[in-house]
This record gives C-alpha cells, sequence and structure tokens, in this order.
C-alpha cells in the first residue's frame, strides 16, 4: 500500500498548469464517476466529520475522502484536516492512502479558478477576493501563475492579512517584474467596504461561513459580474435577480432557500463544459457558481499523483486473511 503525507505531495512541485489540466478533465468525466451523497456526523457542538465517497469504473478506481473539523484547536493541531483512501475496483483491499488537506485546498483554488474565468465577461477589469485565507491564497495561486490579461486585485483590510496576501503574490507588470509602470498585468486596490469590494466584474468570496447575507444591497452587483462563493453562503439575495446560476451538482442545491425560484436558471457546470448547455451568452449576464467540492475532484487528483509520482511513494505491507474461514 502507498501512503503519501502532506509534505511529501507538497514537495512534488506540481505545476499549476498540470492540477488545472486535472481540473478540466474532472468537468469533462463527471458524468462517468459514481458519487453518492457524502453524509455528515456531528459530535455536539465540538465538531463534524465528513464522508465523500467516489467510484471511477473507467479509471479503475474507487475512494473516500474522510474529513474532520473541530470547532477549537487542540494542542496546536488544524481545526480541520483530511485523508484519502484509495482501492481499485479490479483488485482487493487498498492500495493507497494520500494526505487530503494539500489535494483538498489546491483543488478547491483550481476549481475557483476555474468558475472565476469560464464564467466571467469577455475583459473583466477587476477581480475582488473576500476572505484572505488559505482557501483565497489557493486561488490566487491559479490566477497569479495562468491569468495573463490585467487585472486590478481588489482586496478589503482585515488584520494584518492584506498585506500577508500582498506579500506573498507581488503586483506584477506585463514582464512579470515587480509593477513599476502603467502596463501591468497584476495590481492592487484597497477598499474600504463590502460595496466598494463588490462592485467588480469577479468576486470571489473565500470567508468560511456566512451567517446571514453578505451584502444586502442588491444595487452593488454591476451588469455582467461573476458571484463565485467558493464556500457557498453568504449570497441567497443573488439566487433571485441573476440571470443564470451554475451548480456543480443538483443535488447539492436542492435544499438551497430559493432553489424553486433558480432551477429554470440552473446549469451543471459540466454541462456547459461539454457544450450540452450554454453558459454566459453576453456581457450583460450576472451569473453566480456554486462549487462546493466534490470527491470526484480528491479521487482523480489523488489518482494522478500516484501515476505519475509513485516511484517516490512509501510502500507500507497491508496483510489481510488469506483463507476464508481465518477464525
Amino acid at each position: 500500500m502507498k501512503v503519501i503525507d502532506f509534505d511529501r505531495i507538497q514537495s512534488l512541485g506540481i505545476s499549476a498548469e498540470e492540477m488545472f489540466s486535472w481540473t478540466e478533465e474532472v468537468w469533462q468525466k463527471q458524468d462517468e464517476f459514481i458519487l453518492p451523497t457524502k453524509t455528515h456526523t456531528w459530535q455536539g457542538d465540538s465538531g463534524r466529520y465528513i464522508t465523500m465517497p467516489c467510484v471511477m469504473p473507467n479509471e479503475d478506481v474507487a475512494g473516500v475522502k474522510f474529513i474532520s473539523r473541530n470547532v477549537d484547536d487542540v494542542n496546536g493541531i488544524p481545526k480541520r484536516n483530511s485523508n484519502i483512501m484509495m482501492q481499485k475496483i479490479s483488485e482487493e483491499g487498498l492500495y493507497a492512502v494520500l494526505d487530503g488537506m494539500w489535494i483538498t485546498s489546491m483543488r478547491t483554488g483550481a476549481c475557483a479558478y476555474y468558475n472565476a474565468t469560464t464564467f466571467a465577461k469577455k475583459e473583466p477589469e477587476t477581480l475582488a477576493i473576500y476572505g484572505l485565507g488559505t482557501a483565497a491564497r489557493a486561488f490566487m495561486y491559479f490566477w497569479y501563475n495562468l491569468y495573463k490579461r490585467p487585472i486590478t486585485v481588489k482586496l478589503m483590510p482585515y488584520k494584518d492579512q492584506v498585506e500577508l496576501f500582498m506579500q506573498r503574490f507581488p503586483e506584477v507588470n506585463g514582464g512579470g517584474q515587480l509593477i513599476d509602470i502603467q502596463q501591468y498585468r497584476i495590481r492592487y486596490q484597497i477598499v474600504n467596504s463590502i460595496e466598494e469590494l463588490f462592485d467588480s466584474d469577479i468576486v470571489v468570496s473565500c470567508v468560511s461561513f456566512a451567517h446571514s447575507v453578505i451584502c444586502e444591497n442588491n444595487s452593488v452587483f454591476k451588469k455582467g459580474c461573476n458571484i463565485v462563493p467558493v464556500h457557498t453562503s453568504g449570497f441567497q439575495n443573488c439566487d433571485l435577480f441573476f440571470d443564470k446560476v451554475f451548480v456543480d451538482d443538483i443535488g447539492h442545491v436542492e435544499g438551497y432557500r430559493y432553489f424553486e425560484q433558480f432551477k429554470e436558471r440552473m446549469a451543471r457546470i459540466t454541462d456547459v463544459t461539454n457544450k450540452v448547455k450554454p453558459g454566459r451568452e453576453n456581457d450583460e449576464e450576472r451569473t453566480i457558481v456554486y462549487n462546493g467540492g466534490l470527491a470526484i475532484f480528491d479521487i482523480y487528483w489523488a489518482k494522478k499523483i500516484l501515476e505519475k509520482y509513485e516511484s517516490q511513494t512509501l510502500d507500507v505491507p497491508m496483510g489481510y486473511p488469506k483463507e476464508r474461514f481465518w477464525i
């Protein structure tokens, strides 16, 4: 059985281009995969556990991601962690166990980038990023490495996160150097209100959870804007008046408050990718993209990592009974 932990995966140096290609492949192949409903198990007020299974018949792989989320840190351990177990359909027993933290964060960033760019107007000028934690950094990693046209990135101050974010992803001009001329590729604009922030062509929200609507002033959302709530909450008012709603899985949004009102304006991301249904049709449409996270990305990415770097992983014997009646 192969074992690959967080440090090993991170040290592999997988390029943004390659990871993004895996993301595109999953959207293209989504209907080839079997995706049971993920289950949530609550432990009082102290935490919850999420089990996300997936079967990929054409890839000869079945897998499950297990996530734990604790309300309080314990001895400095992160509030969230996840692990992925893999099994070949054609063989018995586990063939791999992988860290799920790195894969989850990076595939979330890749998906957010895909949805931000795929459903944006032709020439967006402003990108707002709300919440500057790990998810925002993963998203910006792909934007920084893959997006080549000029963009103004709008940020709103919160503690010291803006400064740290800008240090990690400095402004650049068209040649990739620190900005010193007007011809820029990425430059920052600091704003002081939600209204200023969300008055943008693309809005990527990376806040973990919103207890209510983040911006109730609907007039803030300009024509042609594209909203990507990475963790899916805080923009339910947009469900009522935006022109189109794009989703990763219909089952994920059937319980949304305004599902009955927006379902006729809804399309799956995979259907747009495969040109079964139209995506954005003009620069005036306001769109919102709900991609709460599918196990098919985690398992597919894990399979790709194992295929590419199998010789570098740790092999651990995993014994199983040799006889049917072993008791």
